[in-house]
């Protein structure tokens, strides 16, 4: 006799779930949070929520895979190399900010100094996040730059910004992130019509504004 197979899984289902852990989770964070709360917001059984994921790591785990693969390839939209990395970096503290994700990263990164898998998926989501910004950090600096100088730069641009969204809750300002810009030795002969030294801020807008000689 033939065995009938069950019912294939709902996608739909399942992306409801994970955007229940999202919100449960950023709420909450990784120890307050429980899958019975998930469960409910997701609008699904229990058993429908356990069938999927048997414990709440592994359903934080997939989320944290969900998150990297969200992460948004930039475009560079402007001949000043300096400005495209200026929109990315304004762009990690904005998707910080006015999303949920931020308050999602800090309910779960404390666990990663806890357990192995979430430090390891962790690490996975920043080096993604690190892999975009590379090429954009590549076109500022001069074109004997190592991969060792690319991943320096890196650590002093993520360093300090995650430092004051994570920590210290210090403003991070657009004049801030284009002092962090503007430390990256760049390729000015590359660039030729790339803005003067005398550009040192950026308007509301992230367009740099040149200065004015009198």
């Amino acid at each position: 006799m033939t065995k009938t197979r069950g019912r294939p899984r709902d996608p739909s289902r399942d992306r409801a779930i994970l955007a229940a852990a999202r919100s449960v989770l950023a709420c909450s964070g990784y120890t307050g949070s429980s899958m019975e709360q998930i469960a409910k917001l997701a609008h699904v059984g229990k058993d429908t929520l356990y069938r999927r994921w048997p414990n709440k790591e592994q359903l934080a785990l997939d989320l944290i895979d969900s998150m990297a693969r969200d992460a948004v390839q930039p475009a560079p939209i402007d001949p000043d190399p300096r400005l495209n990395l200026l929109l990315f970096l304004k762009d990690v503290v904005r998707l910080y900010r006015n999303t949920d994700f931020g308050l999602l990263v800090a309910g779960m990164v404390g666990e990663a100094a806890r357990n192995e898998d979430f430090a390891q998926r962790f690490a996975d989501f920043w080096a993604r996040r690190r892999a975009i910004a590379a090429p954009l950090v590549h076109d500022v600096l001069m074109p004997t730059a190592t991969a060792y100088d690319i991943e320096t730069i890196l650590d002093g641009l993520f360093g300090p910004i995650y430092y004051r969204l994570l920590l210290t809750g210090t403003d991070v300002t657009d004049e801030y992130l284009w002092d962090l810009v503007m430390a990256v030795p760049w390729t000015a002969d590359a660039n030729q019509n790339a803005w003067s030294e005398g550009d040192t801020s950026p308007n509301n807008n992230g367009e740099v504004i040149p200065a004015v000689s009198t």
